[in-house]
């Protein structure tokens, strides 16, 4: 009976381990709409082949087909603000009613997918309205895979 229990005790551990997400830190995501100008609202590049001193975004995959930002908004400027929530944030913006705008879908580059181990049928992050969460450090939003 113990070596019953202890074989299952094992099991769980190497399925809590395969459960995790898996991030990448060094990410530089630029903002608006794709195109030769990247100008509106939206991700218009993102590139996780960036230095350490480039890098302005956290990115995690998730197992339900999302993908987490967390963008550091120290690292960014004023206008790239603007192109994620549409407004200049103020201290009485209300920042619980902001959402990120994806113009158009954004087609992700192969060591992207490789370095986040996702799915192969996951090619692209699709357009649409995404709640963004604000603190004072950080945007965070999540977005959904295609």
């Amino acid at each position: 009976m113990k070596k019953i229990i202890y074989i299952a005790l094992l099991c769980l551990t190497t399925i809590a381990f395969s459960q995790q997400k898996k991030t990448l830190s060094n990410a530089e995501l630029s903002l608006g709409r794709l195109g030769a100008d990247c100008s509106g609202r939206g991700a218009c590049a993102f590139n996780t082949s960036t230095t350490k001193a480039q890098a302005n975004t956290q990115v995690t995959y998730n197992k339900d087909n999302t993908i987490t930002l967390i963008i550091d908004r120290t690292k960014i400027t004023k206008e790239e603000e603007y192109k994620i929530v549409g407004q200049y944030l103020t201290s009485t913006s209300k920042v619980n009613e902001l959402t990120f705008i994806m113009e158009e879908d954004l087609t992700l580059e192969a060591e992207t997918k490789i370095g986040l181990k996702m799915a192969n049928y996951l090619t692209k992050i699709a357009k649409g309205n995404y709640p963004v969460v604000i603190t004072k450090d950080t945007f965070t939003i999540t977005l959904r895979l295609e």
